[in-house]
């Protein structure tokens, strides 16, 4: 799903999502690298929320889902060794209010096309849609559990 939702920002497929490594570190000052960021935030918040349906425990799917595609990240960043540093970094990003707007549409926009998508092949309008799991509140959850003993501890909080 979260591959899924590439596709659908980018309006086609291409190998790794048409991303350009050559931006990598990606400078969150630049509009059209944020854009990078809030594009894998929505992938990983929408992944997270149209597949939680499918767990048997899905307060621990979410958990477990969002960090695991939020922590390998910290490439784009050049903070794949950092993950205090890539934390940080992202916290900085949400926090600031006219960012946050920008993650709020980008938000927008990928629910809309993943349902759109797929009423788009049949899909009953009434299903296509999922529990909306915003990246910005998904990050706060993950932000919560990070005390001194590191990632995981937010999972075991939410169980």
């Amino acid at each position: 799903m979260h591959e899924f939702v590439h596709a659908l920002f980018l309006g086609h497929l291409d190998d790794d999502h048409g991303f350009d490594y050559g931006l990598i570190p990606l400078d969150l000052t630049e509009r059209s690298h944020r854009r990078h960021l809030w594009e894998e935030l929505v992938c990983c918040a929408v992944s997270t929320a149209y597949a939680q349906a499918y767990d048997p425990e899905p307060r621990r799917f979410v958990a477990d889902w969002f960090t695991e595609q939020v922590e390998i990240q910290g490439v784009f960043h050049g903070l794949e060794d950092d993950l205090d540093g890539y934390r940080a970094r992202i916290s900085e990003a949400i926090a600031r209010p006219a960012w946050r707007a920008e993650l709020d549409a980008a938000t927008e926009q990928g629910y809309a096309a993943v349902a759109a998508a797929l009423v788009g092949v049949g899909v009953d309008p009434a299903q296509a849609g999922a529990t909306r799991l915003h990246p910005a509140e998904l990050w706060a959850n993950y932000r919560a559990g990070w005390p001194e003993a590191g990632p995981s501890d937010w999972k075991k909080a939410v169980r």
